[in-house]
């Protein structure tokens, strides 16, 4: 039973990319919840964060769980294959940002090497595409941004972990 990096859609609806998504994060330790289980090819991690950060931007549940994963994963991350994957199939400014976000809760060298082997996104945006559809979410956001989305050429005021600070207290980390 192989693993294969694979891009994962194509002709696929956005509301399906996101739902076969959480299928594949829920194989990996993550803290997404789905309504039935439904079977997923092999992937490697590295391929699934890179995709992942593709799609980012349409969910906050996709968000939150990639940065809760990360923080209690990193250490499992072959970070040369994820930044040339995410380089060529992802979104190499939201990974720096989603490691920016990680380091605030867990100090790491692949972190920092992550988020300086990264680059702000191009121009300034709302990072979430539903909130810029909406003037009034726009306007909010952009008044109310969160400085670490500033760092990455991003507007947001959303922050959320799943991971407490208690449970990253309880687990060892090597």
């Amino acid at each position: 039973m192989g693993t294969k990096n694979i891009i994962l859609f194509r002709r696929t609806r956005m509301e399906d990319k996101l739902n076969i998504l959480f299928q594949y994060w829920n194989k990996f330790d993550s803290k997404v919840l789905v309504s039935e289980i439904k079977p997923t090819d092999n992937i490697v991690i590295e391929n699934l964060i890179a995709e992942t950060t593709k799609y980012c931007r349409y969910s906050g549940r996709l968000t939150w769980i990639l940065i809760d994963w990360i923080i209690r994963n990193i250490d499992k991350i072959n970070t040369e294959k994820l930044i040339k994957l995410t380089t060529e199939i992802g979104d190499i400014s939201v990974l720096g940002l989603i490691s920016d976000l990680a380091k605030e809760k867990r100090i790491n060298d692949k972190l920092e090497y992550i988020i300086t082997s990264s680059k702000p996104n191009e121009k300034k945006e709302i990072f979430f595409y539903r909130v810029s559809k909406s003037k009034l979410a726009s306007r909010i956001t952009m008044e109310q941004s969160i400085p670490i989305f500033d760092k990455w050429n991003f507007y947001c005021n959303e922050l959320r972990y799943l991971t407490t600070d208690n449970e990253l207290n309880d687990k060892k980390f090597a």
